[in-house]
Protein backbone atom coordinates (compact mmCIF):
# COMPACT_ATOMS: atom_id res chain seq x y z
CA UNK A 1 0.00 0.00 0.00
CA UNK A 2 2.65 2.50 0.78
CA UNK A 3 3.46 2.58 -3.34
CA UNK A 4 -0.10 3.78 -3.75
CA UNK A 5 0.37 6.40 -1.01
CA UNK A 6 2.94 8.59 -0.98
CA UNK A 7 3.28 11.28 2.00
CA UNK A 8 5.99 13.65 2.21
CA UNK A 9 6.13 16.29 5.16
CA UNK A 10 8.04 19.97 3.50
CA UNK A 11 8.63 22.22 5.35
CA UNK A 12 5.61 23.14 7.38
CA UNK A 13 3.47 21.04 5.10
CA UNK A 14 2.20 17.76 4.24
CA UNK A 15 2.16 16.38 1.05
CA UNK A 16 -0.41 13.40 0.37
CA UNK A 17 -0.50 11.75 -3.20
CA UNK A 18 -2.42 9.12 -4.17
CA UNK A 19 -0.42 7.00 -6.57
CA UNK A 20 -2.51 4.81 -8.97
CA UNK A 21 -2.11 6.85 -12.02
CA UNK A 22 -2.39 3.19 -13.66
CA UNK A 23 -6.32 2.94 -12.35
CA UNK A 24 -7.44 6.38 -12.36
CA UNK A 25 -6.16 6.79 -8.95
CA UNK A 26 -8.66 4.67 -7.66
CA UNK A 27 -9.25 4.11 -3.89
CA UNK A 28 -9.32 1.14 -1.52
CA UNK A 29 -10.65 0.72 1.67
CA UNK A 30 -7.59 0.24 3.26
CA UNK A 31 -6.02 3.10 1.03
CA UNK A 32 -8.99 5.29 2.33
CA UNK A 33 -7.98 4.29 6.41
CA UNK A 34 -4.33 4.71 6.15
CA UNK A 35 -5.42 8.37 3.96
CA UNK A 36 -7.58 9.14 7.10
CA UNK A 37 -4.28 8.02 9.54
CA UNK A 38 -2.11 10.09 8.05
CA UNK A 39 -4.24 13.32 7.70
CA UNK A 40 -4.84 12.57 11.56
CA UNK A 41 -1.11 12.89 11.82
CA UNK A 42 -0.39 15.04 9.76
CA UNK A 43 -3.24 18.07 11.35
CA UNK A 44 -0.91 17.18 14.74
CA UNK A 45 2.47 18.38 13.34
CA UNK A 46 2.15 20.29 10.00
CA UNK A 47 0.61 23.58 9.16
CA UNK A 48 -1.76 22.43 6.64
CA UNK A 49 -2.50 19.77 4.06
CA UNK A 50 -1.90 19.50 0.58
CA UNK A 51 -3.74 16.08 -1.03
CA UNK A 52 -3.52 15.41 -4.68
CA UNK A 53 -2.94 12.88 -7.26
CA UNK A 54 -0.74 10.96 -9.97
CA UNK A 55 -2.01 10.63 -13.41
CA UNK A 56 -3.82 12.17 -16.01
CA UNK A 57 -7.31 11.80 -13.39
CA UNK A 58 -7.45 12.87 -9.57
CA UNK A 59 -9.71 9.79 -8.55
CA UNK A 60 -12.03 8.08 -10.19
CA UNK A 61 -13.82 6.72 -7.25
CA UNK A 62 -13.10 3.67 -5.03
CA UNK A 63 -11.90 0.89 -6.22
CA UNK A 64 -14.27 -2.28 -6.43
CA UNK A 65 -11.74 -4.74 -5.64
CA UNK A 66 -10.19 -3.24 -2.25
CA UNK A 67 -13.51 -3.88 -0.65
CA UNK A 68 -14.29 -6.42 2.49
CA UNK A 69 -15.60 -9.41 0.38
CA UNK A 70 -19.26 -10.79 -0.30
CA UNK A 71 -22.40 -8.99 0.90
CA UNK A 72 -23.04 -7.30 4.42
CA UNK A 73 -25.43 -10.05 6.45
CA UNK A 74 -27.62 -6.95 7.73
CA UNK A 75 -28.12 -3.41 8.15
CA UNK A 76 -25.54 -3.41 11.05
CA UNK A 77 -23.00 -5.01 9.03
CA UNK A 78 -23.18 -2.69 6.29
CA UNK A 79 -23.18 0.02 8.55
CA UNK A 80 -19.79 -1.21 10.03
CA UNK A 81 -18.65 -1.64 6.35
CA UNK A 82 -19.18 1.66 5.42
CA UNK A 83 -17.75 3.33 8.52
CA UNK A 84 -13.98 3.39 6.70
CA UNK A 85 -15.41 6.25 4.55
CA UNK A 86 -17.35 8.30 6.80
CA UNK A 87 -14.09 7.97 8.97
CA UNK A 88 -12.21 9.26 6.04
CA UNK A 89 -14.68 12.14 5.56
CA UNK A 90 -14.25 12.76 9.01
CA UNK A 91 -10.90 13.10 8.87
CA UNK A 92 -10.79 16.30 6.68
CA UNK A 93 -13.48 17.80 9.10
CA UNK A 94 -11.60 17.00 11.99
CA UNK A 95 -8.42 17.89 10.88
CA UNK A 96 -7.23 21.43 12.72
CA UNK A 97 -5.25 22.29 9.35
CA UNK A 98 -6.58 23.55 6.15
CA UNK A 99 -6.68 20.74 3.52
CA UNK A 100 -5.31 22.19 0.11
CA UNK A 101 -6.38 20.05 -3.08
CA UNK A 102 -5.30 19.94 -6.62
CA UNK A 103 -7.85 17.98 -8.97
CA UNK A 104 -6.66 17.20 -12.64
CA UNK A 105 -9.23 15.40 -15.04
CA UNK A 106 -11.84 13.29 -13.96
CA UNK A 107 -12.98 13.16 -10.05
CA UNK A 108 -15.93 10.60 -9.95
CA UNK A 109 -17.82 9.33 -6.79
CA UNK A 110 -15.56 8.81 -4.30
CA UNK A 111 -13.33 11.21 -5.92
CA UNK A 112 -15.79 13.87 -6.34
CA UNK A 113 -16.43 13.74 -2.36
CA UNK A 114 -12.72 14.25 -2.01
CA UNK A 115 -12.39 17.38 -3.88
CA UNK A 116 -15.51 18.82 -2.19
CA UNK A 117 -14.56 18.33 1.07
CA UNK A 118 -11.04 19.73 1.41
CA UNK A 119 -11.08 23.04 2.65
CA UNK A 120 -9.76 24.69 -0.63
CA UNK A 121 -9.71 22.68 -4.44
CA UNK A 122 -7.94 23.98 -7.26
CA UNK A 123 -9.26 22.58 -10.51
CA UNK A 124 -7.71 22.47 -13.91
CA UNK A 125 -10.05 24.22 -16.75
CA UNK A 126 -10.69 20.87 -18.57
CA UNK A 127 -11.29 18.86 -15.30
CA UNK A 128 -15.10 16.78 -14.51
CA UNK A 129 -16.95 16.30 -11.65
CA UNK A 130 -19.70 14.00 -11.39
CA UNK A 131 -21.41 11.51 -8.89
CA UNK A 132 -22.58 8.53 -10.58
CA UNK A 133 -24.02 6.33 -8.47
CA UNK A 134 -27.65 6.70 -8.65
CA UNK A 135 -26.67 5.22 -12.21
CA UNK A 136 -25.48 2.29 -10.58
CA UNK A 137 -28.60 1.52 -8.64
CA UNK A 138 -26.71 2.90 -5.20
CA UNK A 139 -28.35 5.32 -3.02
CA UNK A 140 -25.53 7.89 -2.55
CA UNK A 141 -26.21 9.25 1.09
CA UNK A 142 -22.63 8.34 2.09
CA UNK A 143 -20.94 10.35 -1.22
CA UNK A 144 -23.61 13.29 -0.38
CA UNK A 145 -22.81 13.43 3.17
CA UNK A 146 -19.09 15.03 1.83
CA UNK A 147 -21.23 17.40 0.12
CA UNK A 148 -23.58 18.81 2.89
CA UNK A 149 -21.70 21.74 4.58
CA UNK A 150 -19.80 22.43 1.30
CA UNK A 151 -22.93 23.13 -1.83
CA UNK A 152 -26.12 24.82 -1.71
CA UNK A 153 -28.58 22.09 -2.13
CA UNK A 154 -29.41 22.70 -5.68
CA UNK A 155 -26.07 22.04 -6.82
CA UNK A 156 -25.80 19.04 -4.41
CA UNK A 157 -29.17 17.66 -5.76
CA UNK A 158 -28.77 17.89 -9.73
CA UNK A 159 -25.41 16.33 -8.95
CA UNK A 160 -26.93 13.31 -7.33
CA UNK A 161 -29.80 12.96 -9.13
CA UNK A 162 -28.65 13.50 -12.99
CA UNK A 163 -25.39 11.85 -12.70
CA UNK A 164 -23.56 14.20 -15.39
CA UNK A 165 -20.43 15.07 -15.56
CA UNK A 166 -20.12 18.65 -14.89
CA UNK A 167 -17.14 21.05 -16.06
CA UNK A 168 -15.05 23.10 -13.78
CA UNK A 169 -17.02 26.34 -13.90
CA UNK A 170 -20.09 24.52 -13.32
CA UNK A 171 -18.29 22.65 -10.25
CA UNK A 172 -16.77 26.11 -9.30
CA UNK A 173 -20.49 27.94 -9.59
CA UNK A 174 -21.41 24.68 -7.47
CA UNK A 175 -19.01 25.48 -4.72
CA UNK A 176 -17.86 22.16 -5.39
CA UNK A 177 -14.10 23.68 -6.21
CA UNK A 178 -12.69 27.13 -4.96
CA UNK A 179 -10.71 28.34 -8.06
CA UNK A 180 -10.58 27.06 -11.92
CA UNK A 181 -6.72 28.07 -13.44
CA UNK A 182 -5.51 26.33 -16.85
CA UNK A 183 -5.26 23.09 -16.60
CA UNK A 184 -1.13 24.25 -17.11
CA UNK A 185 -1.30 26.63 -14.61
CA UNK A 186 -2.23 24.57 -11.70
CA UNK A 187 1.56 24.06 -9.79
CA UNK A 188 1.55 27.79 -9.99
CA UNK A 189 -1.28 28.38 -8.43
CA UNK A 190 -0.79 25.65 -5.85
CA UNK A 191 2.54 27.24 -4.82
CA UNK A 192 0.88 30.72 -4.54
CA UNK A 193 -1.56 29.25 -1.98
CA UNK A 194 0.72 27.56 -0.23
CA UNK A 195 3.40 30.85 0.19
CA UNK A 196 0.33 32.28 1.45
CA UNK A 197 -0.19 29.68 4.39
CA UNK A 198 3.59 29.49 4.77
CA UNK A 199 3.50 32.95 5.56
CA UNK A 200 0.79 33.32 7.34
CA UNK A 201 0.56 32.94 11.47
CA UNK A 202 0.32 29.35 12.66
CA UNK A 203 -2.56 30.92 15.31
CA UNK A 204 -4.60 32.84 12.41
CA UNK A 205 -4.15 29.41 10.51
CA UNK A 206 -6.01 27.56 12.75
CA UNK A 207 -8.38 29.51 13.72
CA UNK A 208 -9.68 30.36 10.40
CA UNK A 209 -10.18 26.41 10.84
CA UNK A 210 -11.55 26.18 13.32
CA UNK A 211 -14.24 29.47 12.66
CA UNK A 212 -15.07 28.29 9.32
CA UNK A 213 -15.93 24.31 10.72
CA UNK A 214 -17.84 25.20 13.69
CA UNK A 215 -19.46 28.75 12.98
CA UNK A 216 -21.52 27.55 9.92
CA UNK A 217 -24.14 25.53 12.46
CA UNK A 218 -24.21 28.35 14.40
CA UNK A 219 -27.22 31.09 14.61
CA UNK A 220 -25.72 34.24 12.94
CA UNK A 221 -25.96 36.08 16.89
CA UNK A 222 -23.94 32.69 18.40
CA UNK A 223 -21.60 33.08 14.83
CA UNK A 224 -20.53 36.46 15.53
CA UNK A 225 -20.07 36.15 19.35
CA UNK A 226 -17.78 33.34 18.25
CA UNK A 227 -15.94 35.71 15.73
CA UNK A 228 -15.73 38.31 18.44
CA UNK A 229 -14.23 36.21 21.21
CA UNK A 230 -11.65 34.38 18.92
CA UNK A 231 -10.46 37.31 17.09
CA UNK A 232 -9.71 38.74 20.80
CA UNK A 233 -8.11 35.76 21.38
CA UNK A 234 -6.09 34.81 18.58
CA UNK A 235 -5.24 38.31 17.43
CA UNK A 236 -3.72 39.34 20.77
CA UNK A 237 -1.49 35.70 21.20
CA UNK A 238 1.89 35.80 21.92
CA UNK A 239 2.16 33.60 17.92
CA UNK A 240 0.61 36.26 16.13
CA UNK A 241 3.53 38.49 16.74
CA UNK A 242 5.52 36.31 15.74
Amino acid sequence: MADNILCEKTGDATHITLNRADCGGLVSDPMAAELAHMIDEAAANSKYIVFRSAGDDFCLGRDPEGREPGKPTDALDSRRRSEVVFNFYGSFRRSRIPIVCVAQGRSLGFGCAITSVCDITIAGESSRFALPEMGHNIMPTMAMSSLIDRLGRKGAMYLTYSTEEIDARTALAYGLVSRVVPDDGLEAQLEMVCAALDKAPLPAVLAVKEYATNAITMSVEQASDFARNMHAAVNTSAGMRG
